[in-house]
């Protein structure tokens, strides 16, 4: 390993030598200016269009190179003139320089990685994220949450003013005002530009003469390569468009300027390199003359927050600060549940009780636990449950920075403890069907079917979140108790974007699905998301493994072996075009709308927002369930109801359709459904009583917790009732009695999950119901 990494690193240090020789020549600022017109991506009008990524890292990049390398020049000396065009020249190539020195980083990081490190990707993961990501939310949603933050509590914003002479929303105002003059000063050069060439264009005839030569070249100059009054803002200017005191401008400037004059280019590009950014936290560039300039708008907001953070940690408003960072946490995550859990019950910040000991257990006996604990959140809505925990906490600088223990110890605070203490809540309502709680005594939990356990974090973790295989393999997560974990910015947006609940349900089990957290890769949760939306985030089971647990299937065929090891882990690219479209539009009304992402159509919606809107028990999950298969699929089971209804039983009997849902390698993740019909002047409550014994006697039957019973009257051929079953104990002697008269479970031709190739009953017949 020694000897590659020696080699890169000389490749490194040359490359950075090299780097430095090309530019030293150049003012630093007016260098930047260039850069930024080159890199960043422009709109219309001077405004920067979605938030840079690796050109964000280019621009940072070659200002902390730029600044360093005007270190060594003796003091008061001038940079020497350069050629018009030059610098622009220069910057155009420079992007390969840089892509360079970026790889041979990479390139030196892996090489000197410990292969036997279980965090090994981990921290080549979140090294990589802070080098060439800056935020993953958008920055309106950033700033918003940073100003509740750290002006929404009064002892925080005292402690600001007191300490530093200046607030969290100075702060903001002051940065981006510098921004917006920059941007300003860009458009009036454009605009200037274009009257000059319409200008000189009128005044040619024939060829250019060299006065018209001289002011070409002027025009171009002040246009691309301005100089460095035209490339900043000045102080006055700042404080004329916030209408900020001028000394609070000056203290924002004083905290958040960059000083580099103790660095050399080779130690602040290795730092960069390492996730150490200086500009993370001080983005703002001070000219001798005490002019403002930042390289683009991007850090700022996470800047203010990360700075002044580290500020509070010193003062004695630290410990309100986290409070109030817990606080409105928790209130915006339970803010975005209930938008998209409607009617649901929810305990916000409880106390309940756990074994303290194998002897508390072993009694099985809940009032007799002692151990109190606390849980944040738990929603119920029927027979679904969630468990979510709040984690406000950041990673450390120290963790940003690449340093292994502390990654650890960081990830172990945010995403471990909020895995484990979920977890142990969903295991206690597993085993003792509900749980004892400090303020309601017994709360009675025997009827929930299915279990989500959520971690929300504050702070984006950027693709440490959704490696989720990555963190299993560093011992970070149990495989068997993985926590769904999202930014509470990513859990805000979803939540909005979701057309009805039972997408969010299903988005959750295929999410939450071990195989899943393998086969796909993507650096942004909202990747994921909207991959679900385009093609399902579906994982085909091991056909194998699903009649281990359901023995009374026909053994696999071919074709479904053969779909199950086709399958190839995939890593999702950006997806989220649409997605900035539609939140730009939202945001600026003066925009086209611009239509939201949404979920395929299915031709089921009606029917799950008809289930929705009677409010039955269940809903929610038979609405996720019948959402489920492949489109193809659902159209069929669209039809089923019509083909019961067309082809009444001579007999005047109902009939019905049974489909048992088997896709999966869990038990607990099976359903029957069961479509069938009421006929003319049929008792509804002994019609009532037939299907709910049949729903429950086939469940059974079948080894399937969980069931509903869609029934149609023949003379409308409405939908008029809906009976869920969630029964999973022993039946009764009555109906025990009963189940040898129905059809054995071999009459299944296929039982597969409905997103296989093929229909799982074969072509639908009506059938009495047995």
């Amino acid at each position: 390993m020694g000897e590659p990494v020696a080699a890169i690193g000389e490749a490194f240090d040359q490359a950075v030598a090299d780097f430095v020789d090309g530019l030293n020549r150049f003012e630093p600022h007016r260098l930047v200016e260039v850069a930024r017109m080159a890199y960043l991506p422009w709109g219309h009008a001077g405004h920067t269009l979605a938030t840079p990524a690796a050109t964000a890292a280019h621009v940072e990049l070659l200002a902390l190179i730029a600044l360093t390398a005007a270190n060594g020049r003796p003091s008061g000396e001038e940079p020497p003139v350069v050629e018009v065009q030059e610098m622009s020249h220069f910057v155009t190539k420079a992007s390969d320089g840089l892509d360079r020195l970026l790889q041979l980083s990479h390139l030196r990081a892996i090489a000197a990685t410990d292969p036997t490190d279980r965090l090994a990707m981990i921290t080549l993961l979140l090294r990589a994220s802070q080098v060439m990501v800056r935020h993953t939310s958008y920055a309106e949603m950033v700033q918003e949450t940073v100003t509740e933050l750290l002006d929404g509590d009064a002892a925080v914003k005292t402690a600001l003013n007191a300490g530093l002479g200046f607030d969290a929303i100075d702060a903001l105002a002051v940065l981006n005002s510098t921004h917006d003059v920059q941007e300003a000063k860009l458009n009036a050069r454009g605009r200037a530009f274009a009257d000059a060439m319409n200008t000189m264009r009128s005044q040619m005839e024939g060829e250019p003469t060299e006065e018209i030569r001289t002011r070409f070249k002027t025009i171009i100059s002040s246009r691309f390569e301005p100089d460095v009054i035209g490339s900043t803002a000045g102080l006055d200017e700042v404080v004329a468009r916030t209408g900020v005191a001028e000394d609070r401008v000056r203290a924002v400037i004083e905290r958040f300027r960059l000083n580099l004059t103790a660095c050399t280019p080779t130690e602040v590009v290795d730092a960069f390199m390492a996730g150490k950014n200086p500009m993370r936290t001080h983005p703002l560039l001070v000219t001798a003359d005490e002019r403002l300039m930042l390289p683009h708008n991007v850090l700022t907001v996470d800047a203010v927050k990360e700075n002044l953070e580290e500020y509070l940690k010193g003062t004695s408003a630290w410990n309100a600060y986290q409070k109030h960072r817990g606080e409105v946490l928790e209130a915006r995550t339970r803010a975005a549940l209930e938008r998209v859990l409607p009617g649901a019950v929810h305990r916000d910040g409880f106390q309940y009780y756990i074994p303290a000991n194998e002897r508390e257990l072993a009694t099985g006996d809940a009032a007799k636990y002692t151990k109190r604990v606390e849980g944040d959140h738990l929603v119920v809505l029927d027979d679904v449950a969630l468990i979510v925990e709040d984690k406000a906490v950041a990673l450390s600088a120290l963790a940003r920075g690449g340093k292994t223990q502390r990654i650890r110890t960081d990830l172990t605070g945010i995403i471990t403890k909020a895995a484990e203490q979920a977890g142990r809540l969903r295991d206690a309502i597993e085993r003792d069907g509900g749980m004892r709680t400090e303020e309601e005594g017994w709360v009675d939990l025997s009827s929930v079917r299915e279990i989500h356990t959520v971690a929300v974090s504050l702070d984006d973790l950027t693709s440490i979140a959704t490696a989720t295989a990555e963190l299993v393999r560093a011992g970070l997560l149990d495989l068997n108790n993985i926590p769904w974990t999202v930014s509470l910015h990513d859990l805000e947006l979803i939540t909005e974007l979701v057309d009805r609940p039972a997408e969010f349900l299903l988005y959750l089990r295929r999410r939450l699905n071990p195989d899943a957290t393998v086969m796909f890769s993507a650096a942004d949760e909202l990747d994921l998301f909207l991959y679900f939306f385009e093609a399902g985030l579906w994982v085909e089971p091991d056909p194998d493994q699903v009649r281990t647990v359901f023995d009374w299937m026909k053994p696999p065929s071919t074709a479904e072996r053969r779909r199950f090891r086709q399958q190839m882990p995939v890593f999702l690219t950006s997806r989220t075009d649409a997605l900035d479209a539609w939140y730009r539009a939202k945001r600026t009304p003066a925009m086209h709308p611009a239509p939201k992402p949404s979920m395929f159509e299915s031709p089921l919606v009606d029917l799950v927002d008809d289930l929705q809107a009677r409010g039955m028990f269940g809903w929610l999950s038979i609405g996720a369930t019948l959402l489920e298969p492949a489109t193809g699929i659902q159209h069929r089971m669209a039809r089923y109801a019509d083909q019961l209804l067309d082809t009444p039983a001579p007999s005047g009997e109902g009939r019905s359709l049974t489909l048992p849902m088997t896709g999966s390698v869990r038990r607990a993740d099976g359903w029957l459904m069961v479509w069938g019909t009421r006929p003319a002047g049929r008792d509804p409550a002994v019609d009532e009583k037939l299907w709910r014994d049949y729903l429950r006697l086939k469940k059974h039957q079948l080894g399937l917790p969980r069931g509903v019973a869609l029934v149609y009257d023949e003379p409308t051929r409405n939908l008029v009732d809906a009976y869920y079953d969630g029964h999973i104990g022993d039946l009764s002697a009555d109906q025990s009695s009963k189940l040898a008269a129905l059809r054995p479970p071999s009459a299944f031709h296929r039982a597969l999950h409905p997103n296989s190739k093929r229909s799982p009953i074969g072509r639908p017949k009506p059938k009495r119901r047995r």
